[in-house]
């Protein structure tokens, strides 16, 4: 199941047929409409989408994208969707500051705080053979290797933090975590990268491939106590990916897209224009809401 964009559109966070930092074909450095970087055919260099082409803000005051109304249906990831068990919560923790002005620096490997939470009644489990149809390139070791393991994940550590954030977010409709999968997985080159590679946008990553202003808003709302008003308006490289790092964590990273579900495109979620699967719906989602570029690739992914 993936979301893959043509190369076109600076989705923010976009690879142009591999979901992540995705090259224009290898489904995570490019995405296709400028997710983060439009990929060509590799899913390995940029995402093709853009989930935040506008420049961020110049005050402190919290802008929000426009969402689409248009909708969008995820197809069925299968029938063997099964109770969750209760996903721990995913929380980086970051250095204060040298000064107000730039953010302070955060690994990507950084101890996360887990909070145990209950199995929400509706929320479902997505299974690893499931995935493993879904994301056929993530098996086994993935396509992480020596020169690409910082970011890089395979399917098994996927599907912990893809059941946290469908738990945390509250998106219980298959056909809208389909979607999400899909997207993500076209984005990032198939869970291959975490940041934008090609050419290497800073403060653009995630799963999502988010471009700075929603790798900012998404910071904020996940650490408000950490995130200074001040880096909503960053342009310098430092800081932009100082706050990026704050959110590469598994569960902040494949959770990003379902906070842009719920938070930035409320209208796509628990409204029948996801949740009941139409690929007309998700092309409007990829597009509309999400900003992204649409290419055969995205639909391959999402038919998984």
């Amino acid at each position: 199941m993936k979301c893959i964009p043509s190369p076109t559109p600076d989705y923010s966070v976009a690879p142009s047929s591999d979901y992540s930092a995705v090259p224009s074909s290898d489904y995570s450095a490019v995405p296709s409409s400028d997710y983060s970087v439009a990929p060509s055919s590799d899913y390995s260099a940029v995402p093709s989408s853009d989930y935040a082409t506008e420049p961020a803000p110049s005050s402190s005051d919290d802008v929000e994208p426009a969402s689409s109304s248009n909708e969008y249906t995820a197809p069925a990831l299968s029938s063997d969707y099964t109770t969750a068990p209760a996903p721990s919560s995913d929380y980086a923790t970051s250095s204060a500051p040298e000064t107000s002005d730039v953010a302070p620096e955060t690994s990507d490997t950084e101890a996360e705080t887990t909070e145990p939470t209950t199995t929400p009644s509706g929320v479902y489990q997505i299974t690893a053979s499931q995935l493993d149809a879904a994301v056929p390139a993530g098996k086994g070791s993935g396509k992480c290797t020596a020169d690409n393991s910082d970011g890089c994940a395979n399917n098994e550590q996927a599907l912990v933090a893809l059941n946290n954030a469908a738990q945390k977010y509250g998106v219980t409709e298959r056909g809208e975590v389909v979607a999400m999968i899909a997207l993500m997985a076209f984005e990032s080159g198939s869970w291959q990268y975490n940041v934008n590679e090609f050419p290497g946008r800073a403060g653009q990553g995630t799963k999502a491939m988010f471009m700075y202003p929603f790798i900012y808003k998404y910071a904020k709302a996940l650490y408000p106590d950490k995130v200074q008003d001040a880096w909503e308006s960053a342009t310098d490289d430092l800081t932009m990916n100082n706050v990026r790092a704050m959110v590469l964590g598994d569960d902040d990273s494949f959770g990003s897209a379902f906070w842009y579900l719920t938070t930035q495109a409320p209208e796509y979620h628990n409204t029948g224009k996801l949740k009941d699967g139409d690929l007309a719906s998700f092309k409007e989602y990829c597009t509309s809401a999400v900003g992204a570029g649409w290419d055969d690739d995205r639909q391959k992914g999402w038919e998984a």
